[in-house]
């Protein structure tokens, strides 16, 4: 048993054991597959290990609070609050957890949660024990945690000065822990490289067949730092394309309170369009301006799929609130019926404290209903941003962000883009596209919100999906040749960015400002660079036929056009035009 008692601390002091650093803001990321023993099943799970700046005083120590959240398939199934402190010497101490275990039955359904294996120190009997040693010296096992019949965990050094590749890359002076418990069979294999922490575990069964094997798969810093926020940039909502993701989320606009403040007023949030292949539901709450404090939540549209474009919700702001929106992905898959929430009733709490969630805490809420019972929702929330950053999401994910239109009538509209998988996942894409959402302040003009709707790459019509906003010609694009190239202006401006400033969804922006109607939906085209923009004119490559639709309902068809080159035939008139 280490020697609590010999032990010192300094308040604040940094965790910066080589081989078990823990510095605020970190992320490591962790997936690996499970077999059961009994079944044979085989079940992929990933953790998000998350180093908060919480801290949180057990047996007398101010502990560093590190979030620990796993999940199955993307849904949650394990949340913990880990507490670790290093001492003067150089040794990390574990001091206990809070821990919620989320039971789904055979269908997927949601049916509570348990908190086995939770301990602290505090309680008798207990003792903190070591997560890692000072230095990587053999001798005698030691406890790891120590909480009869809760937690026995120990620990022993087997090996050090391994050279250990995985998939996330070569590590070197890496040592090698056995872990073992009292309370079950088996042992783990954990290996730790120095500067990173754990980088792979192995667990084996008693016969020594491996049951699981977990490897590091992302070391990342939650948000970035960035000097100055007055250049930050609003991405146009037309540049949007779906798997293409945006970058440099630091130098992107944060989403602010004060931008969807109300004094008693009434906010109307309007379904603009989107992309995924989520079953998302949309929600909302308030912040207090002056204390930060989060109300309890409500669901807006307990199913995107099922909103058409231009579906509107009026939301009542009470004096000196925010309004928040928030995302809940995957609700086909959490056995959660969302409508139950449609006025309310979603508690977020901080569950380290017991207290109401505050857009000040530093980690996410846990959503709990009026009888206090743990729900597995994890609210993706727009605000609370800085900096790429957002510590209102698991592990400080940024979800949304502000975009920009050149639609008529948009000044005054704020016009949001979601991305429904945490930063985190193996599968995000940080498109912000998922779903595309506009706060105003009155019902917007029916003109202007078509135009948010051509922006975002098409209406939908209720329970159709939601709609592709890839905002490109349709027709498939042969592999290879979707490649960008540069254009002869000496701008360094790809093909594709270029016609971005002249594309915006389906209708044609041309230089003068006007628009052009334009379906583009049935364009058929043999290569994305065959269709070019000179001027006021228009060379459609390989395109079969165009029709100039006038008002009058005349058309003129130009069939069998060599290369596909249109000249004083496809000028741009006032009336406009469709490609049949």
């Amino acid at each position: 048993m280490p020697n609590f008692a010999a032990a010192t601390f300094n308040p604040g002091a940094p965790i910066n054991n080589p081989y078990l650093p823990l510095i605020p803001g970190h992320v490591l990321s962790y997936m690996g597959d499970e077999t059961d023993p009994d079944t044979g099943e085989v079940t992929t799970e990933r953790n998000d290990v998350f180093t908060t700046s919480a801290s949180f005083e057990v047996r007398g120590v101010a502990t560093t609070v590190i979030r620990d959240t796993v999940y199955e398939d993307d849904v949650i199934i394990e949340d913990t609050f880990d507490w670790y402190a290093q001492d003067t010497a150089g040794n990390v101490w574990y001091f206990g957890e809070i821990v919620v275990n989320y039971e789904y039955d055979d269908d997927g359904n949601f049916v509570g949660v348990n908190h086995d294996g939770q301990w602290s120190a505090d309680d008798p009997g207990n003792q903190p024990g070591w997560a890692m040693k000072a230095s990587p010296e053999f001798g005698p096992a030691y406890y790891l945690e120590f909480a009869p019949g809760i937690a026995e965990d120990e620990s022993i050094l087997a090996e050090t000065g391994l050279s250990v590749k995985t998939s996330f890359g070569q590590f070197e002076d890496v040592i090698k822990i056995i872990d073992s418990s009292a309370l079950s069979t088996g042992v783990e294999f954990k290996y730790y490289a120095p500067g990173v922490g754990e980088i792979t575990e192995t667990a084996v069964a008693p016969d020594g067949t491996a049951t699981s094997q977990v490897d590091l798969y992302r070391n990342g810093i939650v948000g970035q730092v960035d000097a100055d926020d007055s250049d930050d940039v609003t991405p146009a909502l037309a540049k949007l394309k779906e798997s293409k993701t945006v970058e440099d989320l630091a130098e992107i606009r944060d989403l602010e309170m004060a931008d969807f403040a109300g004094i008693g007023t009434t906010k109307q949030v309007t379904v603009i369009g989107g992309s995924t292949d989520s079953a998302d539901a949309l929600g909302a709450y308030f912040i207090d301006e002056a204390t930060g404090a989060i109300s309890e939540g409500r669901i807006l549209v307990a199913d995107l799929s099922d909103a058409a474009s231009g579906t509107s919700i009026a939301v009542d702001v009470p004096d000196g609130q925010s309004l928040c929106l928030f995302l809940v992905r995957g609700t086909d898959e959490i056995g959660v019926d969302l409508e139950q929430f449609a006025d309310g009733g979603m508690q977020l709490k901080n569950l380290l404290t017991g207290a109401p969630a505050n857009v000040n805490d530093p980690f996410a809420p846990t959503v709990m209903d009026d009888a206090g019972n743990i729900l597995p929702i994890q609210p993706l929330s727009a605000l609370g941003a800085d900096d790429g950053g957002n510590l209102l999401n698991p592990a400080g994910s940024m979800q949304a962000i502000g975009l920009s239109s050149s639609a008529a009538g948009a000044s005054g509209i704020e016009i949001i883009g979601f991305e429904d998988r945490l930063n985190t996942s193996p599968d995000y894409d940080g498109d912000f596209n998922d779903a595309i959402l506009a706060v105003s302040d009155a019902p917007i003009p029916a003109e202007t919100l078509q135009q948010l709707v051509r922006e975002a790459g098409g209406g939908k019509t209720a329970s159709s999906g939601i709609a592709q906003s890839s905002n490109e010609p349709a027709g498939e694009v042969p592999d290879g040749e979707q490649a960008e190239e540069a254009d002869d202006s000496g701008t360094g401006e790809s093909l594709e960015d270029t016609l971005d400033e002249w594309l915006t969804g389906d209708t044609f922006v041309f230089a003068d400002g006007a628009h052009r109607v334009g379906r583009v939906a049935d364009l058929e085209l043999d290569r994305w660079d065959g269709f070019l923009v000179d001027g006021d004119w228009v060379d459609f490559s390989h395109l079969e036929r165009l029709c100039n639709d006038h008002p009058d309902g005349i058309g003129a068809h130009f069939d069998g056009v060599p290369d596909g080159v249109l000249k004083a035939g496809a000028a741009l008139s006032a009336d406009g035009f469709f490609i049949a």
